[in-house]
Order: structure tokens, then C-alpha cells, then sequence
């Protein structure tokens, strides 16, 4: 599988929760919800697109408690996102998670680059990190 990263990233560097003022407010953030404004039809289709070549997903341990917490609870069967998020391969990176309740999931701990190399060897289309941007910077970092 293809590694791919989408994040929603400032001009100067600032990723952050956009969907609520109160998704991700470490360090003080306090713009949460910004991104609701802007999305539209195009950019609902934009991003349907995007998650349509994912096989599975990997996420740092915030990124997936705060999707594990929201999109199971999204139902409705002609949601673009829903139906992906929760039906496919989720793996995620942590030192701390002990329990991983939105299934399928797969906690991923210890040497986390080797283990995200394995991953990629497995044949599909696209294994997509969505957020997590600590563990983005430790992959790139790890090569």
C-alpha cells in the first residue's frame, strides 16, 4: 500500500482539529471549527475522493480517540465518509492505548516505523494517515 498524508495545515505550520472549537485545543488552540465555514459541495467531493483510495488508515492515539469517539455514531447510509471510516482496517500508533473500541482497529506500539514499513509491503491501494501530525513528523523523521 501507498502511505499518504492529508492534514489540514496553515500557511504557517499549524495543524490543528478543524471541525469543532473544542475537537483539539492542545497548546492553547483556540480557532477549533474553523474549517466548518468553508466546506461546500466541491470540497465535500474533493475529500469523498480522497478517502475512496484508502484500504485502511493509520493515526496517532488523539487523531483516533477523537474519531473513535465521533464516527461510529454517524449512521446514515449515504454519508460519504462514514461507511469508510468505520468499515475498513483502522491502525493506530501508541505508546499509552491499551483498548482500541472502533473496530477494526489495531494498536500499533514499540518500533512503530517498522511496523508502518510492514504495512506498506501489504498489498492494497492506499493506507492513509488522516491528522496525526506527531506521528507524520516522526515517519518522516524515521525515513
Amino acid at each position: 500500500m501507498r502511505l499518504t498524508l492529508t492534514e489540514f495545515l496553515s500557511l504557517d505550520g499549524v495543524s490543528q482539529g478543524p471541525g469543532a472549537p473544542d475537537e483539539d485545543t492542545s497548546d492553547g488552540f483556540t480557532q477549533g471549527g474553523w474549517l466548518v465555514p468553508h466546506m461546500d459541495e466541491e470540497f465535500m467531493r474533493l475529500a469523498a475522493d480522497w478517502l475512496n483510495e484508502a484500504d485502511a488508515f493509520l493515526f496517532g492515539r488523539r487523531t483516533y480517540e477523537n474519531f473513535a469517539r465521533d464516527w461510529p455514531k454517524v449512521t446514515d447510509p449515504d454519508d460519504p465518509f462514514a461507511g469508510k471510516l468505520n468499515g475498513l482496517p483502522k491502525y493506530v500508533a501508541s505508546h499509552s492505548l491499551a483498548r482500541a473500541e472502533w473496530a477494526p482497529t489495531t494498536i500499533l506500539s514499540g518500533d512503530v516505523p517498522a511496523q508502518v514499513a510492514e504495512l506498506k509491503r501489504q498489498p492494497g491501494r492506499g493506507l492513509q494517515i488522516h491528522g496525526s501530525a506527531q506521528l507524520a513528523q516522526s515517519l518522516l523523521a524515521a525515513g
